[in-house]
């Protein structure tokens, strides 16, 4: 009810107490003067003048209180509902959101670990890599040969084109670690290096099927190269990952077969880059995120046995 009908209320509430109180005057003073308790004609009319409306106004309150109690307890049954239906679909969303990041690990966002700083200096050069140019006068055989992989991959479902890209590089380049090849350890190539050398470490794969994919249509940001331990061989190593509503795709100089992470129990991830983000990743332990422990500056994918 407004303002306006309030006051309109209040003035007939008003009139009726004064009605009231002249009825009861009234009766009281025939009585004492030993009358009958009747009211003259006149002034029982001028009351119920006054009463008839209030009785009106009154029946309209009522009904109106009703009505807006009736309505109030729906909006709040309503409100009770959405709230908790809203809850519902909110924490189930958030179990959505949030889904495992590669190998079953928990991924923590950082920008200062080594690694940043080299894959800083290597992206720009693998998001702008083509490969139908060769301005180099090694590596364009390779380049030729990787480029026609990624024209034939454009046209092919997502299976076919990330597997025949591993196979391709895996088959161009020669595994040689850093410190043969580039005489520093640990050194991260860009693409055109690795394919003027034909060689490089398992980073250096990564690097090139990362750069082939998003010549091929892959977005960059669903790719990250990650660096890890393999638990069983003891040794770090480095893998592509794709990222997608189906899991993990792990792509592997190891393998020409492309596997989803699931199937790699023995990779326990360590660091990972991706355009211009960078995560380190640790476990789940008793219900704490727990990141790596390793010392990541002694972390050299490719440079031999990992120290326990």
């Amino acid at each position: 009810m407004n303002k306006k009908s309030w006051n309109h209320c209040a003035k007939y509430l008003k009139t009726s107490v004064v009605a009231m109180g002249l009825v009861s005057l009234s009766a009281t003073s025939s009585v004492q003067a030993g009358q009958t308790g009747m009211l003259q004609p006149a002034l029982f009319q001028q009351i119920m003048s006054l009463a008839s409306p209030l009785a009106a106004v009154a029946t309209q309150v009522i009904g109106a209180w009703s009505h807006q109690a009736s309505e109030g307890l729906k909006r709040q049954q309503v409100q009770k509902v959405a709230i908790a239906t809203r809850a519902n679909i909110g924490s189930q969303t958030a179990a959505r959101s949030e889904p495992s990041a590669v190998f079953h690990s928990v991924a923590f966002r950082v920008s200062s670990i080594p690694v940043a700083r080299k894959w800083k200096t290597v992206f720009p050069a693998v998001a702008a890599t083509d490969f139908s140019r060769c301005a180099q006068q090694s590596g364009c055989a390779a380049r030729g040969i990787l480029g026609k992989a990624i024209e034939n991959a454009e046209s092919l479902a997502f299976r076919h084109k990330i597997s025949g890209i591993n196979r391709t590089v895996n088959r161009l380049v020669r595994y040689q670690p850093d410190a043969e090849n580039y005489g520093s350890k640990d050194y991260w190539a860009t693409p055109a290096e690795i394919l003027g050398r034909g060689k490089g470490d398992c980073e250096d794969y990564a690097i090139l099927k990362m750069a082939a994919l998003k010549a091929a249509g892959l977005p960059a940001e669903a790719m990250a190269i990650v660096v890890l331990r393999d638990v069983r061989r003891n040794f770090y190593h480095a893998v592509l990952a794709i990222t997608t509503s189906q899991g993990h795709f792990i792509l592997d100089n190891l393998s020409d077969e492309v596997k989803l992470d699931s199937a790699l129990p023995n990779y326990q991830p360590l660091f990972s880059v991706s355009a211009d983000r960078s995560w380190i990743h640790g476990v789940k332990s008793t219900g704490d995120k727990v990141a790596s422990t390793a010392p990541l500056s002694d972390v050299m994918p490719g440079e031999g046995v990992a120290l326990r």
